[in-house]
């Protein structure tokens, strides 16, 4: 039977498990503290007066997460070494009567951080709390956070909540914040993408005097980029924890932080960028970027970091390899009321890899006939009838195609050379492809460039494709062009052609992208759920975003125009699960409000009649429109296009999806969530892109003034959004 851990225990050793010969259990402030009304009285430990607030032994302020009814988990990071600090929790804002003071230790594995969950808590109650530390320099404090625990299960009272996501720190400020610190919070839901594993990654971040991370143990990061643009990735233990450190640095969200509870999942920024499981994608396919020791490192840094309480019933440690990936269970629910519950999942640690390899080498097959014809009862669709959209190819291995074997094999071989693989790493890959099936096309071209180069008597004839020669679905038909390449494999994928690749791996029996425990949990529990509003928070959108490149609108050339996928790194990625979850999850259970993040842009989604999804524009990570637009514009060919689709792109995406009632790509902002008996009122509050730009905490009326609010509600009855 696996043994349950204590919150403070989540964190774990300093010692990897997979080090041999070493399990310690994981440590932190390993407490569960009860609550009881005492008076404050005068400690033999304080050598005088009220203690000060100071926020250099504190810098990261403090924290809460996780409320519950009776409980709550509380969190700070005291920089100096000491042995404890001093917790004290009360109902009165100036500590007259406290239910809580009392000293917990300081571990020294945990960077400084101290996690206590504290129970026997009043239901729906603001509490007050600071750690109080003795010095020789007198007694000094944290400042005063203010958490609140959920209502009572047969509390009826109206809440309300902020959502939020994606919140870089190179060069940009957190002003999208200063919002939310003049409301009333219940709390604050955050979707993932917390801290940004990059420091100065060139696609889409920068940096400035005042913001920008240059990581101490250099040796430790993972060198990206070329040499003469050379940026890093964090790996170690000590670089996770520097970026919790720096983004926790900043004022405005200690003051967001230090006002209302946190409810936390991660998304890939946490880890790696588009990660999956313990897999980066830095290198497109060009090597293996498993690495479980740095998953590992990145989830102790969160977990230390980050007030989640996994487990509020448990009360034993467990050992380190049980506690962390592939182990690790971050989805969980909350009770937040007779009205509300809050279901938080994880899309990265289960999911399987993308279902187009960023090394997928475009002329092979994703689907070949016999596939096909084996599938045609789970597709429901023939082999004939799919025939038009699909290309013919030619199986190399078959005797009367030994001649084009070793042409072939030499010109796909030089190219991989030519990519920066080894030459024997090249030569295998080759050898593997030319006894395979090939798409026609794909073949005539690398055989029209081997006859370009070589002499008269060594060129190859070009087959023509038969009438009736085999017909499939080869990669390049859904976009990827390239040997190595996120385009056509995370983006911008061919929509008509992925729909067919992900039903079949549906068919095949692909995996869950939650994994079939959560997906089991979660389908459970909604289902046994009486709330009246079922709140899901999704690190990644529900929401597709089909570019339809052949508006007349786009001028675009003859061979783009055709529908696309932008990001099948989202629930793009796996459309047959997604449908399943909307339709025999979230309405079964009544229906439910999804709110998600990571797109770096706005969207407001009736998915059905009953489920509707709010995703939150990035905190002040680069929009998606920017993004898109420094992409799509670098190659001159298709620059006209992309400057077309760019200045079109809110358009483009509402035409691409009916239930899209409201889309924008170049603004920053957040979500403020409102929920009463009967109505749910949703409001993103919206800046332009430069806002985050400059540092406007002393002027936030300068900062409200740039702002716009986009507003929708909608009835528990009828479930239909409405504007306004």
């Amino acid at each position: 039977m696996r043994r349950k851990s204590r919150p403070s225990d989540i964190v774990p050793p300093e010692q990897h498990p997979e080090d041999p010969g070493r399990r310690r259990l994981l440590q932190g402030a390993a407490i569960a503290v009860a609550a009881m009304a005492m008076p404050v009285i005068p400690h033999a430990w304080a050598k005088g007066g009220t203690p000060r607030i100071d926020r250099t032994r504190f810098p990261q302020s403090l924290a809460s997460g996780d409320p519950r009814p009776d409980r709550v988990l509380l969190w700070t990071r005291v920089a100096a070494p000491a042995p404890s600090l001093r917790l004290q929790v009360s109902t009165d804002e100036r500590f007259g009567l406290v239910q809580v003071d009392r000293s917990v230790p300081v571990s020294a594995d945990t960077d400084g951080c101290v996690r206590v969950r504290v129970t026997g808590l009043q239901p729906g109650t603001a509490y007050f709390y600071r750690f109080v530390i003795d010095t020789d320099a007198g007694v000094l404090a944290s400042p005063t956070g203010r958490t609140r625990t959920a209502p009572a299960a047969n509390d009826a009272r109206a809440q309300r909540f902020a959502f939020l996501s994606c919140q870089d720190y190179g060069g940009r400020w957190y002003n999208s914040l200063l919002p939310l610190l003049e409301m009333e919070l219940d709390g604050v839901i955050h979707l993932g993408d917390f801290i940004y594993e990059t420091a100065g990654d060139p696609g889409f971040q920068n940096a400035s005097d005042a913001r920008s991370i240059h990581f101490d143990d250099l040796d430790g990061a993972l060198p990206l980029g070329s040499a003469d643009k050379r940026f890093y990735a964090a790996r170690s233990l000590d670089n996770y924890r520097q970026l919790h450190r720096t983004f926790r640095s900043d004022p405005v969200l200690q003051q967001l932080l230090e006002r209302a509870p946190l409810m936390a999942i991660w998304d890939d920024h946490e880890f790696s960028d588009d990660c999956w499981r313990e897999h980066g994608t830095y290198a497109d396919g060009r090597s293996s970027e498993s690495d479980r020791r740095r998953r590992r490192d990145a989830e102790r840094a969160y977990f230390e970091y980050m007030p989640v309480d996994l487990d509020p019933d448990a009360d034993e440690a467990v050992p380190a390899d049980e506690a962390l990936f592939p182990n690790t269970r971050l989805w969980r629910s909350l009770r937040l009321g007779r009205d509300v519950e809050l279901w938080l999942t994880d899309y990265r640690s289960f999911r399987p890899d993308h279902l187009i390899p960023e090394d997928a080498f475009p002329g092979a097959l994703a689907l070949d006939r016999a596939t096909l014809e084996s599938l045609e009862g789970a597709l429901g669709t023939s082999y004939a009838q799919l025939a038009p959209q699909l290309l013919p190819y030619l199986d190399l291995g078959r005797p009367e195609h030994a001649v084009l074997r070793a042409p072939l094999r030499e010109a796909i071989a030089a190219a991989y050379v030519q990519q920066g693989q080894e030459v024997a790493a090249a030569r295998q890959r080759a050898d593997a492809l030319v006894a395979a099936p090939m798409a026609h096309l794909a073949v005539q071209g690398w055989l029209q460039a081997w006859n370009q180069r070589a002499s008269a008597d060594h060129q190859v004839a070009v087959p023509e494709a038969a009438a009736d020669a085999d017909r499939g679905l080869p990669w390049l038909a859904l976009g990827k062009t390239q040997l190595f390449d996120s385009v056509g494999s995370r983006y911008f994928v061919v929509a008509a052609a992925y729909d067919l690749l992900a039903a079949a791996r549906a068919a095949q029996g692909l995996p869950s992208a939650l994994g079939p425990s959560q997906a089991q949990w979660l389908a459970r529990t909604m289902r046994a759920s009486d709330a009246t509003w079922k709140l899901v928070a999704s690190s990644v959108s529900f929401t597709s975003i089909r570019l339809d490149l052949a508006r007349p609108q786009l001028q675009a050339p003859e061979a783009m125009r055709r529908e696309f996928y932008l990001n099948v790194d989202h629930w793009d990625g796996f459309p047959v699960e997604r449908r399943q979850l909307v339709e025999q999850v979230f309405d079964a259970a009544g229906g439910a409000i999804l709110l998600s993040g990571d797109i770096h842009a706005g969207f407001v989604t009736q998915h059905s009649g009953r489920t509707v999804e709010f995703t939150t524009p990035a905190v002040s990570s680069q929009t998606i429109g920017s993004i898109l637009e420094a992409a799509i514009t670098r190659d001159p060919a298709t620059a006209d296009t992309g400057r077309r689709l760019v200045e079109d792109l809110d358009a483009t995406i509402m035409a691409g999806l009916p239930g899209l009632r409201y889309a924008q790509t170049r603004r920053h902002g957040v979500g403020v969530l409102e929920l009463e008996q009967g109505q749910a009122r949703m409001r993103f509050i919206e800046a332009p892109e430069t806002a985050c730009l400059q540092n406007l905490y002393a002027q936030p009326a300068q900062y409200r003034a740039q702002t716009r609010e986009q507003r929708f509600s909608l009835d528990a009855g009828d479930r239909r959004l409405r504007e306004g």
